[in-house]
């Protein structure tokens, strides 16, 4: 008799241990022997770049370079960058491979954050509208179950294709607001346009 995968089992993380949690679920994760051999390729959904898994795989940048990863990242709230360790900022502080969209569409603010680390592992948060760093909440950690991961990942594929890229900003242009217009010059080689994706973050004009 072939046995079953339990389903994932949401528990209680303070607001204060989601971090240092977070980091070393992906640790545990990357020690986990696996056949495959390419990039790694990580996709997350979160409120914003301060929410505690983008801070989580901030910490972990060296490793992340070191890996060669690609996270593609979706974030429903656009702060204000003041330094350069940020993830719409080009440079060594946050040096790992990344493309950034926006889920302008405020219908999106109720989709959950999210990080698929492979096809059996992922993590589910609380929605994108409440403030993750200002409660505690129910998350689920799932590991060995490709049903729950592929459909984590599915979901995300859709949240991809309904948000809006965005323009990775060289630290000399931190002064100008995420959302600004620019030409088009600027824009060629910063990011794929999809042309089924809406218009960019940064309007052309």
């Amino acid at each position: 008799m072939q046995s079953k995968t339990p389903p994932p089992v949401p528990s209680v993380v303070k607001r204060e241990d989601k971090i240092e949690t977070m980091r070393a679920f992906i640790h545990a994760f990357w020690l986990r022997p696996r056949a495959e051999t390419r990039r790694i390729e990580l996709s997350l959904v979160a409120r914003s770049a301060e929410s505690p898994v983008a801070r989580a795989l901030a910490a972990l940048n060296s490793e992340l370079v070191s890996r060669g990863a690609l996270i593609r990242a979706i974030f429903s709230q656009l702060e204000s960058e003041k330094t350069s360790a940020g993830w719409t900022v080009a440079g060594p502080e946050i040096g790992f491979h990344r493309e950034l969209r926006w889920a302008k569409n405020p219908r999106l603010a109720d989709a959950h954050e999210q990080l698929v680390l492979g096809p059996e592992t992922c993590w589910v948060g609380d929605c994108m509208r409440r403030d993750p760093s200002r409660r505690d909440a129910y998350e689920q950690y799932v590991a060995a179950d490709a049903r729950t991961a592929a459909t984590i990942a599915t979901s995300f594929e859709r949240l991809w294709g309904a948000s809006v890229p965005l323009l990775i900003r060289t630290p000399g242009a931190m002064a100008k607001p995420i959302a600004s217009s620019a030409p088009l010059s600027d824009l060629a080689g910063l990011i794929q346009h999809d042309d089924n994706a809406g218009p960019l973050a940064s309007p052309v004009r």
